[in-house]
């Protein structure tokens, strides 16, 4: 007979996810104990805001198209409408979300593990911010 590790007692019923439990989980992460963390995730935080921040005091001023990609010859190839530039702060909040998860789970076993994640959040917050400017002062022939 082969053990499935199903002792009795041990099994709980099948049924939803239950959200105050993963919230308990949440708080709590180690995560949130960490000073070196929590300045990453702030800067993290600071980052999607001015993005979406920029991009919402830009977006009056810019043409109905504009280039939204150059290829590696520095011509364009994607034009899209202007409100496409919302879906940059929408990819930082991605990425944030996904690696601040990965970071709480991780950070009790791996801090630096998640100290690298959190600072590939920040990167990738300052990446978008760069190509956002770029793109806008781009539109108006700069």
């Amino acid at each position: 007979m082969v053990d499935a590790g199903l002792r009795h007692g041990r099994r709980r019923p099948l049924g939803p996810i239950r959200p105050l439990s993963i919230i308990r989980h949440v708080v709590a992460w180690s995560l949130w104990g960490d000073r070196a963390a929590l300045g990453l995730i702030a800067a993290s935080i600071v980052g999607m805001v001015a993005l979406a921040t920029y991009v919402r005091l830009a977006m009056p001023s810019l043409p109905h198209l504009l280039p939204l990609h150059y290829n590696s010859q520095g011509s364009v190839d994607l034009i899209g409408p202007r409100t496409d530039l919302y879906k940059i702060p929408g990819i930082g909040g991605v990425v944030f979300a996904s690696d601040l998860v990965l970071a709480g789970v991780l950070h009790r076993r791996e801090r630096l593990a998640a100290l690298i994640l959190l600072t590939a959040s920040v990167l990738v917050q300052t990446m978008l911010v760069v190509a956002t400017i770029n793109i806008v002062r781009l539109a108006f022939g700069d």
